[in-house]
């Protein structure tokens, strides 16, 4: 499961977002900057595996969350305009995964003060494991 969060934080660092957290990080708010973006897994399934004589081909499929959390000020148009210009560009673009946004939701986090938008990504992909050759 860390690997595909490390595959979408990868893909938001490469275009560009700054700021990409997951979800396990203990940094406290302050310390991550105006717009940051927290990656968790909601639900994660491994169907049947399928072997080869070198290799196993674990098929998956995942809920992952991405929360873009707003400055303080910031107003719900904006922040939605920062999700579709900067985060769900490179949500589409992973050519690793099969992604598919399957929800999105804007709700004012009371502790943090602030909005946040938080996009539920079906995925789907196959993972390869080398088989150790004492099989």
């Amino acid at each position: 499961m860390r690997d595909i969060l490390n595959a979408f934080k990868a893909a938001l660092l490469a275009a560009g977002n700054e700021n990409v957290y997951l979800a396990f990080d203990a940094l406290p708010v302050r310390g991550k900057g105006g717009h940051f973006t927290v990656l968790g897994i909601k639900s994660f399934e491994a169907t049947t595996p399928v072997y080869s004589q070198f290799t196993v081909f674990m098929p998956f499929r995942a809920e992952v969350e991405v929360s873009v959390y707003a400055p303080e000020s910031e107003d719900m148009q904006t922040l939605y305009r920062f999700f579709e210009n900067s985060v769900r560009p490179a949500l589409d673009g992973m050519a690793s995964l099969t992604t598919r946004i399957c929800r999105l939701s804007i709700r004012h986090d009371t502790t943090l003060k602030r909005l946040v938008l938080t996009a539920g990504v079906s995925v789907s992909g196959i993972r390869r494991i080398a088989r150790d050759d004492n099989e």
